[in-house]
């Protein structure tokens, strides 16, 4: 067991890991070409995908205010939707730059291990 003194424990580090491997197991794993390259965007594209499934309208009343009759309810649900729908069109986007980025950098990296392989092929003839 874990003693709550022991100094060679991060405890931020270790509730970082263990959030992005819950988030890597709940959204999946990144595509092959993102595995096979020494590029690791796994926490990135779980990231992304916890964000958009989060940066949408909210679609259920939270469970701690069960009490609030089910027409008042959706009334709510759509007001919230309404007032907020200029951060929902702000985050859909923003979501939608991160996996561009993502994509290119993976580009840019796929073409720098080429290159690398070029220059390495040089120096090897010469």
């Amino acid at each position: 067991m874990l003693e709550p003194s022991n100094p060679d424990i991060d405890v931020d580090a270790l509730m970082t890991r263990v959030q992005h491997e819950v988030l890597r197991r709940q959204y999946g794993t990144p595509s092959e070409s993102a595995v096979l390259g020494t590029l690791d965007i796994s926490n990135l594209t779980a990231l992304i995908a916890a964000a958009a499934a989060h940066g949408g309208p909210r679609s259920v009343w939270p469970g701690r205010l069960w009490f609030v009759p089910r027409p008042l309810q959706r009334l709510g649900l759509r007001a919230i939707g309404w007032l907020l729908r200029d951060q929902q069109a702000y985050n859909a986007a923003l979501v939608q730059a991160l996996r561009e980025a993502v994509t290119i950098a993976t580009r840019l990296d796929a073409s720098v291990r080429e290159l690398e392989a070029r220059v390495r092929a040089l120096e090897n003839r010469g």
